[in-house]
């Protein structure tokens, strides 16, 4: 049985009639399975084809396919259950192979232009942000400018929309520390601080809070030239888009891991596009390679801090009673959950974790046709959250944590902030 493609430098890679041999073997192994039925939309819309034709594969073509694909929002929860994953012989990796069809198919149809403007959030906040973030901010709210979004964009009238800043966190950041944040003369590691779009445009309290962390710390923070990881642009299949982006971000970060930096993303998205992606789709493998071995979530980094023994515990304040959401593409790292272990070092904080997901994805869960549905996904993690009345809500992802706060009433925090709090640096 061959193995499947993942690495977009590989010819076959971009070869329809291999691509579509994979999705009937791949699928034809999840329709014995059905181990995922109940995780996202897409599973059961598969399984509905694949009994409509008895299991018989080559029944289905390329096309139809496509509108059970389109379901898939890449919460990757279906590779961190999945018993068929790599080393097993089965190679299964339905949220690759996704991936893979979309790329495909947006090379042959092209990318709409309402998926290119929103998907670029680079060039969307040079557009929305800056001098002209009040008027977005009020559009964004504004039940007439909402509805015209949603027949154009077909941006859902409802969906939590970023709010802009006038300032960006990498204008604050250099305005205030130039090119680093240099604690002391003799500093306890040294970070390359990746922000990511969200928290370099919008949520900047987040990226603000983690200087403040480090800054008590003692560590070192670099604020890389960055851009945009690239993932709204995968999600669009935008492949030529998203491939400028990583290798923009690839020269950079790989500079700094040379000088010494370890990378500290904030968003779990962000870190798993720089360790698990980034490695897939680019032709410079050693870059790639380095950038990968040295990037952390930010809960990973202080945790490796706590077992050097070199963060600090004088906090300052109790955090109580904290549910803790662990964002699904923390999970698909497969390299543990440490933000909740951390806040647990706070006296005075019982943390429980919540692992379901928010059915946010960006781009997907926020769209006229999805944004229902993604609520409903969403609904066991609404619950599960206030089930026992915590005193705090917190989420590493900003893009969840809007749907939480639809969901629940009450919108989350990051790890980072919570911990500012605690020290007495910031507030939440």
């Amino acid at each position: 049985m061959p193995s499947p493609v993942y690495n977009t430098t590989d010819p076959r890679y971009w070869d329809e009639d291999d691509l579509l041999a994979e999705q009937r073997r791949q699928y034809d192994v999840c329709h014995g399975c059905r181990l995922c039925w109940n995780l996202c939309p897409m599973f059961p819309d598969l399984f509905d084809l694949t009994d409509s034709v008895e299991g018989e594969m080559e029944r289905i073509g390329a096309e139809r396919f496509a509108k059970t694909e389109d379901l898939c929002f890449q919460c990757k929860l279906c590779w961190v259950v999945c018993p068929y994953t790599a080393p097993h012989e089965y190679d299964l990796d339905v949220p690759r192979l996704v991936a893979r069809a979309k790329f495909q198919r947006a090379k042959k149809e092209g990318v709409g232009l309402a998926k290119k403007l929103t998907a670029d959030q680079d060039r969307l906040a040079k557009l929305a942000g800056g001098p002209f973030a009040p008027l977005t901010n009020f559009a964004n709210k504004f039940p007439p400018t909402r509805l015209a979004s949603q027949a154009v964009l077909g941006i859902h009238r409802k969906a939590k929309l970023p709010e802009y800043r006038v300032g960006t966190f990498t204008s604050w950041f250099r305005k205030r520390y130039g090119q680093a944040m240099r604690p002391s003369e003799q500093p306890a590691g040294k970070v390359a601080l990746f922000p990511g779009c969200t928290s370099d445009y919008s949520d900047v309290q987040i990226a603000r809070a983690a200087v403040a962390v480090f800054e008590r710390n003692n560590v070192e923070v670099v604020l890389p030239e960055h851009q945009c990881c690239g993932m709204p642009l995968m999600d669009a299949g935008d492949y030529k888009g998203a491939a400028k982006k990583r290798d923009y971000n690839l020269r950079r970060l790989s500079a700094l891991v040379d000088d010494g930096c370890d990378i500290v993303s904030l968003q779990p998205t962000c870190t798993l596009v720089l360790r698990d992606e980034y490695p897939r789709m680019s032709e410079d493998a050693e870059a790639a390679r380095k950038v990968s071995e040295r990037v952390y979530e930010a809960g990973a980094y202080l945790a490796r801090m706590a077992r050097e023994k070199t963060l600090r515990r004088d906090f300052q304040r109790e955090l109580g009673k904290v549910a803790f959401h662990v964002a699904c593409h923390t999970r698909a790292q497969a390299a543990g959950v440490y933000s909740p272990r951390i806040l647990a070092l706070v006296p005075g904080t019982a943390v429980e974790t919540v692992e379901s997901c928010s059915g946010h994805d960006g781009t997907w869960g926020i769209s006229k046709k999805y944004f229902p549905m993604a609520l409903k996904v969403g609904e066991k993690l609404f619950s599960n959250l206030q089930k026992n009345a915590p005193d705090l809500l917190v989420s590493d992802c900003p893009l969840a944590a809007r749907h939480i706060e639809i969901g629940t009433g009450r919108r989350p925090i990051h790890t980072m902030q919570a911990l500012a709090a605690a020290y007495g640096v910031a507030e939440p």
